[in-house]
C-alpha cells in the first residue's frame, strides 16, 4: 500500500518548461534550485518500446514538490490546452509487489522504463486507474538520489 507520507511530488504537464517555471514561481512563490533537466527515457507502453525525450524541473519547496514536465506530443506526456496535472509520484519499498497489487485491483501498467533488451528497470513507472489518478511509482531505495534534484547543484 502506498502511504500518504511517501507521496513526494505532483507532476504537471506544461506546454513549455521555462514559461511553466516562471508562472509557477510567480503564482505560488515557488523557486527552482536547478535549471530544467533533460533525459532520454526508454519505455514500454502498449504501443511498444520507444525512447522519449523529456525536460523537467522540480521546485525547491516540498514535499510535496511540484514537478513540471514539458509536453511531448504523441506520448503519455502529451498536453491538452494549457497545462494539466499528470500524476502523483510516490516512493514504494517493493516496486514489483506494488505494480502487482495495483494491477490485481484493476489498475493498468501504463508505462515502465526498460533496458535495451526490453526488460523493466528502475525508472519511470506509471500505473493508472479508471479514476484517472495516475501514480508514478519510485523505489524507496533511490529516495536520496531522486530527491537530490530538489536541491541546488
Amino acid at each position: 500500500m502506498i502511504n500518504y507520507d511517501d507521496v513526494f511530488h505532483v507532476g504537471i504537464i506544461v506546454p513549455e518548461i521555462e514559461s511553466g517555471m516562471e508562472e509557477i514561481a510567480k503564482r505560488f512563490g515557488a523557486s527552482w534550485p536547478r535549471p530544467p533537466g533533460a533525459a532520454n527515457v526508454r519505455v514500454r507502453t502498449k504501443a511498444g518500446i520507444q525512447v522519449m525525450q523529456s525536460r523537467f524541473a522540480y521546485t525547491a519547496e516540498g514535499p510535496p514538490y511540484i514537478e513540471l514536465i514539458q509536453a511531448v506530443p504523441g506520448t503519455v506526456w502529451e498536453a491538452g490546452e494549457g497545462s494539466r496535472i499528470h500524476h502523483l509520484g510516490a516512493f514504494v519499498d517493493d516496486l514489483d509487489a506494488e505494480i502487482e497489487r495495483l494491477t490485481a485491483e484493476g489498475a493498468d501498467l501504463e508505462m515502465a522504463s526498460v533496458d535495451e533488451d526490453g526488460a523493466r528497470i528502475l525508472g519511470v513507472t506509471y500505473v493508472n486507474s479508471d479514476l484517472g489518478v495516475r501514480l508514478e511509482l519510485l523505489p524507496s531505495s533511490g529516495r536520496e538520489r531522486i530527491l537530490s534534484v530538489t536541491k541546488p547543484e
